[in-house]
C-alpha cells in the first residue's frame, strides 16, 4: 500500500508544478501583451501626420507661389530635414532653384517670406516654408502662368517638396507630393538637420545684396 501512495503523491506534486508553471507563464505573456498594447496606445495618442501643400495664387499684391508644412496629426511633429527636388535633382541654392525652375520673366521684381521647415511642429498647426510674391505686370503674368504649367506638368515623384520628420517616441517618415496620401515610414532621418528652407533663405539674401 506504501508503494501506490507515493506513486500517486509523486504523481500530484508533479501535476502542480507543471500547472503553476503554465499559469505563470501565461501571467507573464497577458503581462507582456498589455505592455505592448499600452505601448501602441500611447505612440497612437502623440501621432503626428505632417501633409504638404503647395500652390498659386493672383492677388492684390502680386502673384503668389507657396509651399506649406502642416501637422494634421494628434501628437508633435519634430521635423528633421526638408529637401526640394526639381526633375530629380535636390535643389542646392536660390540660384540653382531660379535657373532650374523659373522662367526668365521671374528672375527678378519678387519679394520672398522662408520660414525654416526644421523644428517642433504641433499637432493642428501649419507653417508656411516658402513664399515668392511677384509684381503684377505683363512680364510676370506670362512668367508666372509659364510656371505653373510648368510645375503642373512635372512628376510629382521627381519635383517635389519633402520634410522627414519623427515623434516624440522617435518613430519617423518621410511625406511629400509624390506620398501625400501616406507619409512613408522610415527608420530614420538620414539627412537630419539639412535644411533647403534655409538655404535658400540665406543665398537669396546674397543673391539681392550682389
Amino acid at each position: 500500500m506504501t508503494k501506490p501512495e507515493k506513486r500517486l503523491s509523486f504523481n500530484f506534486e508533479t501535476v502542480g508544478s507543471i500547472a503553476a508553471m503554465v499559469i505563470g507563464a501565461c501571467a507573464l505573456f497577458v503581462a507582456w501583451d498589455q505592455a505592448q498594447i499600452m505601448r501602441k496606445q500611447q505612440h497612437a495618442s502623440v501621432l503626428p501626420a505632417v501633409s504638404i501643400t503647395s500652390g498659386f495664387s493672383t492677388e492684390p499684391e502680386g502673384y503668389a507661389m507657396r509651399v506649406a508644412i502642416k501637422n494634421d496629426g494628434i501628437g508633435p511633429a519634430m521635423i528633421e530635414s526638408a529637401e526640394l527636388v526639381v526633375d530629380g535633382a535636390p535643389v542646392r541654392d536660390w540660384a540653382d532653384l531660379r535657373d532650374r525652375l523659373l522662367p526668365p520673366q521671374l528672375h527678378e521684381g519678387f519679394s520672398s517670406s522662408l520660414d525654416s521647415a526644421i523644428g517642433m511642429l504641433a499637432a493642428g498647426e501649419k507653417s508656411e516654408a516658402i513664399l515668392l510674391l511677384w509684381d503684377r505686370n505683363e512680364q510676370t503674368r506670362a512668367g508666372f502662368e509659364a510656371l505653373k504649367a510648368r510645375v503642373f506638368a512635372a512628376d510629382t515623384a521627381e519635383t517635389y517638396f519633402g520634410v522627414c520628420y519623427c515623434s516624440v517616441f522617435e518613430k519617423c517618415w518621410v511625406a511629400g507630393p509624390e506620398n501625400a496620401s501616406r507619409p512613408k515610414p522610415v527608420k530614420k532621418c538620414e539627412s537630419a538637420g539639412e535644411d533647403v528652407v534655409a538655404r535658400l533663405l540665406q543665398t537669396i539674401s546674397e543673391d539681392e545684396a550682389s
